[in-house]
């Protein structure tokens, strides 16, 4: 059986989780130190993947700097600073901490309000340090909580995945390692990490599907939900690119493409694909102009509209937004036109 280690190298080349500066020397290529940013919260997940790239990081021609997020939202936020920076020191690594200025407990939208500041604070110092990537600490349960949370909310199969290794800058080396993988290597090294006690609330969604769904659906798959997640991800991934292949072609091909597609859709145009096909060209001819989320029950009732019959109809989107069909095309207007 392959050693944590061993899995980690492997994810490395497998899925070229970086790229190797090079500069042209006598006809070659030297491979040069890639400048990466480990995103280190303290906790089981962030702590094995410092832990591990550090082992790695000769073999991996790496250069590591430690950033590290305070939301300031618990009492134990600055302890959990300060023990991160001592991490940090340990291996003589560069450390870099931003604090929140603007996060409240119980705020709307918390969770992703601090993702996105994450993910903005991590670029800043990637662009100020020159840096070339960025690493999380996101594995395999992590992969699976994903996908569930997107079908529990909504959402069109084709776009039914989890994790990607890579999402420029951002790279998750751990991806295919469990949790109990990562908790049970600190173990076995006698190393300590830090546990976030809002994980265990169930007033978040994440939490309750992976401390109570994800549990129930493992006993019920016979211990066989990683199998059956890898496979719908795989098979929604490969109907994700048949469908944007299909798009790009029907762009092209569509004789109002060029012209005026960006402001209105042809209906003679809408016909000539298939009715998969209309579903993606309305959502995104949507979603592109109104910067909204379109659920699938606003797509069907746009469907319901069409085949109707009626030659001339409004639908309305939201509080700003509605989709005029003229008679032989459609097109988005704000109400305030009306």
């Amino acid at each position: 059986m392959e050693s944590l280690l061993q899995k980690i190298r492997k994810n490395w080349e497998t899925h070229q989780l970086s790229v190797f500066k090079t500069k042209p020397k006598n006809k070659k290529s030297i491979k040069k130190p890639v400048t990466l940013i480990l995103c280190v919260s303290g906790g089981c997940d962030s702590v094995s993947l410092l832990h591990l790239l550090q082992r790695l990081s000769a073999l991996l021609l790496l250069k590591l700097h430690v950033l590290h997020f305070n939301h300031q939202l618990r009492p134990e936020a600055d302890h959990e600073q300060a023990f991160v920076k001592s991490l940090a020191e340990q291996y003589k690594i560069p450390f870099h901490y931003k604090t929140a200025k603007h996060l409240k407990p119980g705020q709307a939208g918390l969770q992703e309000t601090a993702r996105q500041w994450r993910i903005e604070e991590s670029i800043k110092v990637l662009k100020n340090i020159g840096a070339d990537c960025i690493a999380t600490g996101h594995h395999a349960d992590d992969h699976a909580e994903t996908l569930l949370l997107k079908w529990l909310r909504g959402t069109h199969i084709s776009n039914l995945q989890g994790m990607l290794w890579k999402n420029p800058p951002f790279i998750r080396p751990l991806l295919n390692c469990s949790k109990n993988e990562l908790r049970q290597y600190l173990k076995n090294n006698n190393l300590s990490w830090m546990e976030d006690s809002t994980n265990l609330s169930s007033a978040y969604l994440r939490n309750r599907v992976r401390m109570e769904l994800i549990p129930l659906l493992n006993e019920l798959t016979r211990e066989g939900l990683d199998s059956r997640i890898s496979d719908l991800n795989e098979q929604s991934s490969l109907f994700r690119e048949w469908l944007d292949k299909e798009y790009a072609e029907w762009r092209i091909a569509a004789s109002s493409a060029e012209s005026k597609y960006d402001c209105t859709i042809s209906l003679d145009d809408l016909d000539t694909a298939n009715r998969l096909l209309q579903e993606e060209i309305i959502y995104k001819f949507i979603t592109t102009q109104t910067n909204m989320e379109l659920s699938y029950k606003n797509l069907r009732n746009i469907f319901e509209l069409l085949r109707s019959g009626n030659k001339q109809w409004e639908y309305s989107l939201s509080d700003e937004w509605k989709l005029v069909n003229s008679g032989n095309e459609l097109s988005l207007q704000t109400k305030l036109e009306s």
